[in-house]
Parts: structure tokens; C-alpha cells; sequence
């Protein structure tokens, strides 16, 4: 069978497309684990403090009423484990509900991130520099996400977009079988335009979050513009 360069370099780039990760990439498997570290602390900080409330319960039943037996132990030190269980897996947040706050609407642009991390690992590699731009404005939207209103209107776009319009999209494609996928090229390139309205919208979102800032640096150029235009400074 003759070597298929064309093959060969198809290949060759999907490796490098999937392996080599840009700064903005990195950054979010960075938060990632930052992220998965403070749920695990706050989870056991959670089941520590319902096991010490049920420990302390049986301890101040037994010294007050009366001694609990063998059996009556056995079940209250299961009631506690699985009350320590339940607060150590138990979500911190129903998906379901509509007002968030501020360190919510920070957390569910984190859960975002880290779950297009989990996509770019299965995306077909022409798809992943339309994925890794997305990366991009996260990135560039992280610093100003805290100053948004979070049930604001600028908020509830952002979430729609994260939670709602961009997981559709693909899985709406990789619920494709392969042999459809691979027999229309076109679907590909489809998914790639769909990524790249995603991106055009979080460029607004990111241009109208970061709007303060924006007026500082033109307030701010036209004071120098005012004060140094003509050449001599004034004094």
C-alpha cells in the first residue's frame, strides 16, 4: 500500500493541534484544578462539621439521658457516616435555579471552562483552534465577571450562551455517529462556523463587561490629548 503523505500530514496536525496548548489554555486547566481542590476542601470541611454535630449529639444524649447500648451506637455511628456522606457528595448548587450570586455566576463560568476542556479532548483537531478562542475570551473575561450584576441582563446572556446554546451545539455533534460525520465534511465545518458565533457573542459580552474600564483609558487619552495635543505642556 503506497504512503499517503496527505494522510500522514492530516495526522500530524491533529497531534499537534490536541498537544500543543496556547498560554489561555493552560490557564484554564490551571483554574481547573484550583477549582476541583476547593470543592474537595469545601466538601470535607462540610462532612467534618456534620459528623463532629452528630458525634456531639450522641455524646450529650448518652451523658444527659441515658447510656446508649451497643446496637444504638452501631446505628448512630452509621446515621453519622451517612449524613457525612451525604454533605461530602450532595451538590453545593441546584442546577435549576434561576437567581445566582456573584461567587456563583464566577463558579458556573469555571464549571463551563472545565467542561470545554473535557470537549477539546474528543473535538476533531480542525475544530480546536474555533474551541481554543473561546478559551481566549473566558480568559480575557475572568478579571471582570465579578463586577457583572449576576441576574443582570449581561449575566443571563453569558449563562444562556455557556449553559445553554454552546453545549447544544456539540453535542448535538458528537452525538453524530462517526460514519455520518465522516462521510459529510461539511457537518465539521458547520460546528466550526457555529464555535466562531459563540466567539463573536463573547466578544460583546466581554466588550460590554470591561464598558468601565473602556471609559477610563478614553477619558484618561483624551485628557492627554487636551494637555500635551499642541506640543507644550501646560503648566
Amino acid at each position: 500500500m503506497p504512503f499517503n503523505f496527505a494522510d500522514a500530514f492530516e495526522r500530524a496536525e491533529e497531534l499537534v493541534r490536541r498537544h500543543i496548548k496556547p498560554k489561555h489554555v493552560t490557564a484554564a486547566e490551571k483554574r481547573r484544578s484550583q477549582r476541583r481542590a476547593r470543592n474537595a476542601m469545601r466538601r470535607l470541611t462540610r462532612a467534618a462539621s456534620v459528623t463532629g454535630a452528630s458525634g456531639a449529639g450522641v455524646i450529650g444524649y448518652g451523658l444527659a439521658v441515658a447510656p446508649l447500648g451497643t446496637g444504638a451506637l452501631a446505628a448512630a455511628g452509621a446515621a453519622t457516616l451517612i449524613a457525612a456522606g451525604t454533605a461530602l457528595f450532595w451538590p453545593s448548587r441546584r442546577a435549576g435555579e434561576q437567581k445566582i450570586s456573584r461567587a456563583e455566576l464566577i463558579e458556573l463560568t469555571l464549571e463551563a471552562e472545565e467542561w470545554l476542556l473535557a470537549q477539546r479532548a474528543v473535538l476533531p483537531g480542525r475544530a480546536i483552534p474555533a474551541l481554543d478562542t473561546i478559551f481566549l475570551r473566558l480568559h480575557d473575561l475572568h478579571p471582570h465577571i465579578a463586577r457583572l450584576e449576576p441576574n443582570g441582563t449581561l449575566a443571563w446572556e453569558l449563562r444562556r450562551l455557556l449553559t445553554g446554546h454552546l453545549p447544544r451545539l456539540i453535542e448535538a455533534y458528537c452525538g453524530l455517529p462517526g460514519t455520518v460525520t465522516t462521510g459529510d465534511p461539511e457537518l465539521l465545518r458547520k460546528l466550526i462556523e457555529g464555535l466562531g458565533k459563540v466567539d463573536e457573542e463573547l466578544v460583546r459580552i466581554c466588550k460590554e463587561a470591561s464598558s468601565d474600564h473602556l471609559l477610563t483609558f478614553e477619558a484618561q487619552r483624551e485628557f492627554l490629548e487636551t494637555r500635551y495635543g499642541g506640543g507644550i505642556p501646560r503648566q
